[in-house]
């Protein structure tokens, strides 16, 4: 494929988008190594900053997502409405196993990404099954509902994460099967500070047991310990779950003493090592219409605890507004607005402006003070901006 063939898809992707925008359908090209049925017709023109997101993605690297393996993208308005997706529209087009990424947008029009993430941040997450075999060899059940025990579902669940772990690059391991509750009540040890982070997967009830589907779900939910500082990565995990049709039951996020004094006590014995417990209450056993809901969505479930232990935990850059290429030697944030020229000296061409507070990839420092700079803008990819004695910009 030539560059100029490239730059005619993106032209017909995202000719009303921002660079940004381009970029990504320049890496989502490349990403799927360019299945022609993934796209529209290419136009039979392109703009400068089109054929620009094509040569920067295919001879330097850039892309828009950097720690992410850009697979798809769909329309802001026939996906959604003022920026939030419709995730039943998307679900029925997008394949289950495929992270959301975030959006481009441009007034009414834009793209939501989605794909799978790679490169993260250092990162090891241990998964547990609820219930289960007991130290003395019964078989502890957990709650029964709707034709199932508790205890099969935490397994099947588990797996799954597992699964979408894995496609995303994000160390994962299942704990040994056995109903972990008996096991520390009986002296058990087990050393969990290689973790970063544990989810332990249960399945809630209700003493009022609706069996039957009434189009009422009683919805999903976690336990933290009163020793953690924060849930934002439950309420990651939670909103991830709400968007594909559960609902928040109870406070969303719980604090476990509010229910048990003394704690939970596997939580106990993993907060006693200094590392992070939840307990997902994945949705309710005991109601007709939860159990449906993860009968239907359950690999889509697993995804989005996935993401939600991804975005919660900040182990992507999907947000990183900066860097186009990864290659360069960091990232400068502009401390007083600044321009922008095509060689580096002050009578070079003027190609644009970094604002203050804005962030740049930095390529190289010149040994005048300038610093080589990835900018779009440019025929190059690549423009100068002065930092002579440091003072213009520094690294973040």
């Amino acid at each position: 494929m030539t560059l100029e063939y490239m730059a005619r898809i993106i032209e017909t992707e995202a000719s009303v988008l921002d660079f940004q925008g381009k970029l990504a359908v320049a890496q989502c090209i490349i990403d799927n190594r360019y299945d022609a049925g993934a796209f529209a017709k290419p136009v039979d023109y392109f703009s400068q900053e089109s054929y620009n997101a094509a040569r920067l993605a295919v001879e330097s690297g850039a892309r828009r997502i950097p720690n992410g393996k850009l697979l798809q993208f769909r329309s802001y308005t026939k996906y959604g409405a003022d920026g939030k997706p419709d995730w039943d529209a998307i679900y029925k087009n997008v394949p289950w196993d495929l992270c959301y990424m975030g959006t481009d947008r441009r007034n009414e029009y834009g793209h939501y990404y989605f794909g799978r993430w790679r490169n993260l941040k250092p990162f090891k997450l241990l998964v547990m099954a609820g219930h289960g075999r007991n130290v003395d060899g019964t078989w502890d059940p957990g709650a029964i509902g709707c034709g199932y025990e508790e205890a099969n579902l935490t397994r099947e669940l588990v797996k799954l994460i597992k699964a979408a772990a894995d496609a995303n690059s994000l160390p994962c391991d299942i704990a040994p099967d056995r109903n972990h509750y008996s096991f520390f009540k009986h002296g058990g040890k087990y050393d969990v500070t290689g973790y970063s982070y544990v989810l332990e997967v249960h399945f809630n009830a209700s003493a009022n047991v609706a069996y039957y589907e009434d189009g009422k779900m009683k919805g999903s939910m976690a336990y933290i310990d009163q020793s953690e500082t924060g849930h934002s990565v439950e309420d990651a995990i939670l909103q991830g779950l709400y968007d594909i049709g559960s609902r928040q039951a109870w406070d969303g996020v719980v604090v476990t003493q509010r229910q048990w004094p003394n704690g939970l006590m596997v939580q106990n014995a993993i907060r006693a090592q200094g590392v992070s417990h939840a307990v997902l209450e994945t949705c309710f056993i005991s109601d007709g219409d939860d159990v449906a809901w993860y009968q239907s969505k359950k690999q889509l479930i697993a995804a989005k605890i996935i993401d939600g232990i991804i975005k919660g935990f900040g182990l992507s850059d999907a947000n990183n507004p900066y860097a186009y290429v990864g290659k360069g030697i960091g990232t400068a944030m502009a401390l007083t607005n600044m321009n922008v020229r095509e060689s580096p000296n002050t009578y070079g061409t003027y190609a644009g402006m970094v604002r203050f507070g804005e962030c740049v990839e930095v390529l190289e420092k010149l040994p005048s003070g300038w610093l080589k700079i990835v900018w779009p803008g440019s025929d190059a990819g690549y423009a100068y901006t002065s930092n002579v004695n440091d003072k213009y910009y520094k690294f973040v």
